[in-house]
């Protein structure tokens, strides 16, 4: 690897790793009726985003691993949201990543996304979001990533049964 490319993900990293300065955060926690790997299959940064995200018409991914990237085009004619894989680790079934711009009303936005084993033929998914409100207060931008985040848990609740 280049060393530049090299210490662009160390750089990347350390930020990604460091304890979070955003002010401002939300996200979402629910439990599905299937293993742990189906519903990774589902929600892995490398699949298409539009399978899970109502708000998304298409997404173009490049790239595989640490350093990929994805846009995101908003069904709504909104715009893209484009996104850098900061982190990844499938073998924990985990992966961070960064909005590096797009219309939603935020900045300095990392975003986590775990799936675990909830016992009993269940998994669980955490998708949490940090980040600074911009243009509006933040309780608005709280309110907008919150509705994104629900129509998540309501999607995969479409294909797997939802009991938390």
């Amino acid at each position: 690897m280049p060393r530049l490319a090299l210490a662009a993900a160390a750089a990347v990293a350390a930020l990604i790793l460091a304890p979070a300065a955003a002010s401002a955060d939300a996200g979402m926690t629910a439990v599905y009726e299937t293993t742990p790997d189906k519903l990774w299959d589902l929600v892995d940064f490398h699949q298409p985003s539009e399978a899970i995200m109502p708000p998304i018409a298409s997404s173009v991914r490049e790239g595989e691993g640490v350093g990929a990237t994805k846009v995101n085009t908003l069904a709504d004619g909104g715009g893209d949201i484009h996104l850098l894989l900061a982190y990844y680790a499938p073998e924990d079934r985990a992966f961070n990543y960064t909005i590096q711009e797009g219309p939603l009303p935020v900045k300095n936005y990392v975003g986590q996304v775990r799936v675990t084993d909830a016992g009993e033929g269940r998994a669980a998914l955490s998708w949490q979001g940090t980040y600074d409100a911009a243009g509006v207060p933040e309780d608005k931008a709280d309110e907008i990533l919150g509705g994104f985040y629900a129509s998540i848990a309501d999607r995969i609740g479409e294909t797997y049964t939802r009991v938390e």
